[in-house]
């Protein structure tokens, strides 16, 4: 395939949009699309470079072009961070590495959350676009084995990829951003371009229709200015959706009837050729440096600078450690006589990272701080768990004790938000041991939004049987009691008791990040004392203190957490709390006691 400086250039445009999507400047707010543009470049190339009668040597000059520069970014990062950030933040570094080491930083991202969430500390987030893109070349044997088949086979892929990819964006977004089967349509648009319009890769009838080329440039720069959200589960606005659909078309019409002579030679073609020449170093090496430079413990992924100053020092070391990644390892490593004992090497080296990351992390951090980092860990998974929401899409609640039915004594239903996930995993604990069968709603905003109304939770609860509805919510619910009034009164009718779980005691500080700071700065603890809590509430219980009644309980929280003051440690240090106001399963077990009451109350009842 010639040499095509148009392709170049659309390299530049995105990797330029990408950085600055990941520096928070607000305006590039839609710049995570540059990733769309080099998948539908990248299926361009490979029905290019793809030889069915020698795929042993496709693999090995895929694997020469991305893997060295690949497995040294997550070296470094894995080096950087063990001596950089505390064990919480390190751990889920080595989560990031061993996905990286198998090309699965797609699927362990998913696992976690959406993309554009910063809770977690992920300083190889970007790895999941690689992720994607390697797991397509995997399959191109497959795809081109039905593609000579049948070239319409390729049209039909594409279509089914993009139909299901919309279709579970309406269920989660993250699914269709994160996997590729349903990215694979934007791969094998270019790639249908290569198979269908062009000679070896070159523009076909470029003279006369070259201005499409321009427009589709046009409009990919133009991204900045479109908005697209996300976590949206609208096609329209979501992601991967119309806006991806617009900008992959532009890509493609880029490729099949290139640039204009005078675009290629201007200075700005010019220049972003030359960073579309270092464009793989700038996309592994940028996301990385960001995130550790901005580092604060306990703070999740943080990516807006504070000042210029911190956007102009993250520039300045993103441009020379790019170039020095391409020379290094793009260029330099690859064409090293011993490339291949090199490149198997790689996984034994970053499991040695890990192991040593581990010994200096042991070294540069003492008991105390141990416990306050495991803080983050110390919780049961996300409401009903991942498999439930796979086999299960559209599931209502599911059952956590998973008790046989001869056993079951009782059925309750765990209704809440997160805060109601946090304490669920000691909840379920005490239920067993009392043969009482607990279902957890799925949706975290039961009752906050209008999607989960009282009258479904108690429709669906009669469907399960439920004998029990324990309400738990953060203060948050104090803008609906109405609502909770509402459901004690259809509850009633429908002859299902109902106890509601005050609120715990929540802080404005993030608790182990205060606790942190007072071990190594010896900066001041929070203080919330008992008379401060029962003010915040007392509305809430006057509001609902009228309803009580034998199908009705309220049940405080604060004798479990306050004295006269509130705590948020136990005795030998470890965090009650993994931020400001979520109890870990150690703080949940604070409320053992009162799980046991009402459980054995509504038992002999």
């Amino acid at each position: 395939m010639p040499y095509r400086k148009d392709i170049q250039i659309l390299r530049g445009v995105s990797v330029l949009f990408v950085v600055l999507f990941h520096l928070d400047i607000g305006v590039f707010k839609s710049g995570f699309l540059g990733v769309d543009v080099f998948f539908v470049i990248s299926g361009f190339l490979m029905a290019m470079l793809y030889d069915h009668q020698n795929i042993k040597h496709f693999f090995a000059r895929r694997a020469l072009r991305l893997l060295p520069t690949y497995f040294m970014i997550v070296l470094v990062t894995l080096y950087v961070s063990s001596l950089l950030v505390t064990p919480n933040e390190f751990s889920q570094v080595i989560d990031q590495s061993l996905f990286a080491t198998f090309f699965s930083s797609n699927i362990g991202f998913w696992l976690q959350n959406s993309y554009f969430s910063k809770i977690e500390f992920n300083p190889l987030l970007h790895l999941w676009s690689l992720g994607v893109e390697i797991q397509f070349y995997l399959i191109i044997p497959i795809l081109f084995f039905f593609f000579r088949l049948n070239r319409y086979f390729l049209l039909l892929f594409l279509l089914f990829s993009l139909s299901l990819s919309a279709m579970v964006l309406g269920i989660s977004p993250k699914t269709s951003f994160f996997m590729m089967p349903l990215r694979i349509w934007e791969f094998l648009l270019g790639y249908g371009v290569a198979f269908y319009f062009t000679t070896t890769g070159v523009v076909k009838q470029r003279d006369a229709w070259f201005q499409w080329g321009d427009l589709g440039l046009l409009i990919i720069l133009f991204i900045p200015m479109l908005n697209v959200q996300g976590d949206s589960l609208n096609f329209l606005t979501g992601h991967p959706g119309f806006y991806a659909l617009l900008i992959t078309v532009a890509t493609a019409s880029v490729l099949l009837f290139g640039l204009s002579d005078w675009i290629e030679k201007s200075i700005i073609g010019t220049l972003l050729e030359g960073i579309g020449k270092y464009s793989y170093s700038i996309y592994l090496v940028h996301f990385p440096v960001i995130v550790l430079y901005l580092y604060q413990p306990f703070s999740g992924t943080i990516l807006k600078p504070e000042n210029w100053i911190d956007t102009l020092v993250l520039i300045a070391l993103i441009v020379p450690l790019s170039v020095l990644s391409y020379h290094l390892f793009e260029e330099g490593l690859r064409k090293s006589k011993h490339i291949k004992i090199i490149l198997w090497s790689f996984p034994v080296w970053i499991f040695l990272f890990i192991f040593v990351g581990l010994n200096i992390q042991k070294n540069l951090f003492d008991q105390s701080e141990q416990r306050i980092a495991n803080a983050f860990k110390d919780r049961d998974v996300y409401r009903c768990g991942k498999l439930n929401r796979i086999l299960d899409p559209k599931s209502f609640s599911c059952n956590l004790t998973q008790l046989p039915s001869d056993e079951v004594e009782q059925r309750i239903l765990l209704l809440g938000d997160s805060h109601a996930d946090a304490i669920k995993y000691t909840f379920e604990e005490e239920a067993k041991s009392l043969h009482s069968d607990v279902w957890f709603l799925v949706y975290n905003e039961a009752l906050l939004d209008a999607s989960i109304t009282p009258q479904r939770i108690v429709e669906e609860s009669q469907k399960d049987e439920i004998e029990r509805i324990v309400i738990h919510y953060s203060f948050r619910i104090n803008k609906h009691l109405d609502k909770i009034k509402e459901l004690v009164r259809l509850a009633e009718s429908a002859k299902i008791s109902v106890d509601f779980i005050m609120p715990i005691p929540t802080w404005k500080e993030h608790i182990p990040k205060v606790l942190w700071e007072y071990y190594v700065d010896q900066k001041a603890l929070p203080i919330q004392t008992l008379d401060q809590y029962e003010k915040k509430h007392h509305a809430m219980f006057l509001s609902l203190l009228p309803l009580e009644s034998d199908h009705f309980k309220i049940h405080s929280t604060a004798q479990f957490f306050c004295q006269q003051s509130c705590q948020y440690i136990r005795e030998d240090g470890t965090p009650l709390y993994f931020d400001n106001g979520h109890l870990t399963i150690t703080g949940s077990q604070y409320l053992a006691p009162l799980f046991r009451k009402i459980i054995q109350d509504n038992s002999k009842n």
